[in-house]
């Protein structure tokens, strides 16, 4: 991999339309010399993480947006009868091999510009199947093999919305039918620090999180049968991301004592050492507390992962919509959320 650092990890949620949120906030890191190793991306996320994987950054990506167009990326079934899909993607198919979205050369060789992992719903089991360009740190399920504009369009296959897509001689839906927020591929990867992008309100307190999902506001409010099932699975993907966030908080609970332990048995073997009349180097350049020639664990902290979301619910009919205004509206929307959340979480802000 051209980046070989897995430190830093960029989580990207689905959201169709809304994508060019996810530009403004790569946009922010980028000013602040955040640059991840690894992305995870599920639905637009898997097709804006393919591209930063085939070498894009902010600007080369806001470029291409701000040419996307509804027409660039759908086209309505003319026979619904026909087929459990309201809309077709093959424009959206066409579009990434034709505008120079994607480079699946890159993606999949030693020069990719990163870790990339997306995912999608097996359509026969409703398992979550993690497919990446590189192999895991750590033991996990994910598919090592190599990526395809299949993978991305069938993590971008939503439900009744748009067709399934065979992969692997199995049909696919959209990766966020089960987990939005990929944030456990990352973890797998290796990565230690994490920015995860959401397109949906959030509270990191539960209890405010579960009342807003008990009671949605007026905003999103459905007035047709697409605007219906948009919402009804905005909800259920901000559930998702409660589970995820649960699981993260184990994860980092357990690894804490992973390194605990590490560092109790090291202190033990020093003792011992020096006991028996033998010096011991004391250095610890990480300051892990674990003397670096008695290491022999693989375990790291990870930090709370900094959650970027809008603080008003964006329309669920931008899902669908894919226009230069709504782009440039969410593309600043996502630099100054990320703005927001950098500074909340303790950062310095480049004036």
């Amino acid at each position: 991999m051209a980046i070989n650092n897995r430190k830093r990890s960029l989580v990207l949620s689905g959201g169709g339309g809304r994508g060019a949120y996810h530009v403004g906030v790569l946009r922010f890191l980028e000013e602040h010399e955040w640059i991840p190793g690894v992305v995870t991306g599920t639905s637009i996320g898997a097709v804006n993480g393919a591209a930063m994987a085939s070498g894009h950054n902010s600007r080369s990506l806001w470029a291409l947006w701000q040419g996307l167009h509804t027409k660039d990326v759908q086209k309505v079934n003319l026979n619904p009868l026909h087929g459990n899909y309201l809309l077709d993607t093959a424009p959206l198919r066409a579009t990434l091999e034709r505008e120079g979205w994607v480079d699946f050369e890159r993606i999949n060789s030693p020069e990719a510009a990163i870790h990339l992992r997306v995912t999608g719903t097996e359509m026969n089991t409703g398992k979550l199947r993690v497919f990446g360009n590189s192999d895991d740190l750590h033991p996990s399920q994910m598919i090592r093999e190599t990526l395809t504009l299949d993978h991305i369009i069938a993590s971008c296959s939503i439900p009744i919305v748009y067709p399934a897509t065979l992969l692997n001689e199995s049909l696919y839906w959209d990766g966020a039918t089960v987990a939005n927020t990929p944030l456990g591929p990352a973890i797998d990867a290796g990565a230690e620090e994490f920015v995860v992008v959401i397109m949906t309100p959030w509270d990191d307190d539960e209890a405010a999180a579960a009342s807003r999902i008990q009671r949605p506001t007026a905003v999103l409010t459905p007035h047709n049968l697409l605007t219906a099932a948009s919402t009804m699975m905005e909800w259920a993907l901000l559930a998702s991301f409660q589970a995820d966030l649960k699981m993260f908080r184990r994860v980092k609970e357990l690894v804490s004592l992973q390194l605990e332990n590490a560092r109790l048995r090291a202190a033990n073997a020093v003792l011992q050492k020096q006991l028996s009349g033998e010096h011991v180097a004391m250095t610890d350049k990480d300051n892990d507390g674990i003397p670096d020639n008695l290491k022999n664990h693989k375990y790291h902290k990870l930090s709370h992962p900094i959650v970027v979301a809008p603080l008003k619910p964006i329309s669920v009919e931008q899902i669908l919509s894919y226009t230069l205004e709504g782009h440039q509206e969410l593309y600043e929307l996502g630099y100054n959320d990320a703005k927001r959340a950098w500074q909340a979480a303790g950062r310095i802000v480049n004036e």
